[in-house]
């Protein structure tokens, strides 16, 4: 069974098998800047796969709390509450 890095790779490859035939140069850059990001996924998917801790299952576990804010009153001065 493949890992997902191992698929990133796949499809970073792909990128640059397609890139290798293409003659428009636009084209050919994108197709390599598509593989470096595939390439970039993939080893983020090998540092993740290390990790003990799975974020998404810690994000799922915690309860949702509201986010609430508050206002600041404006406090009369010393001078107007003298009056």
């Amino acid at each position: 069974m493949r890992s997902r890095s191992d698929d990133y790779r796949f499809n970073a490859l792909n990128c640059l098998a397609i890139a290798e035939q293409i003659t428009d140069p636009g084209t050919k850059a994108l197709l390599i800047a598509m593989a470096r990001s595939w390439y970039a996924l993939a080893g983020q998917a090998d540092r993740n796969s290390k990790l003990d801790l799975c974020f998404t299952r810690l994000l799922q576990s915690e309860p949702q709390q509201p986010v609430t804010q508050q206002q600041q009153q404006i406090q009369p001065s010393k001078d107007e509450s003298e009056e």
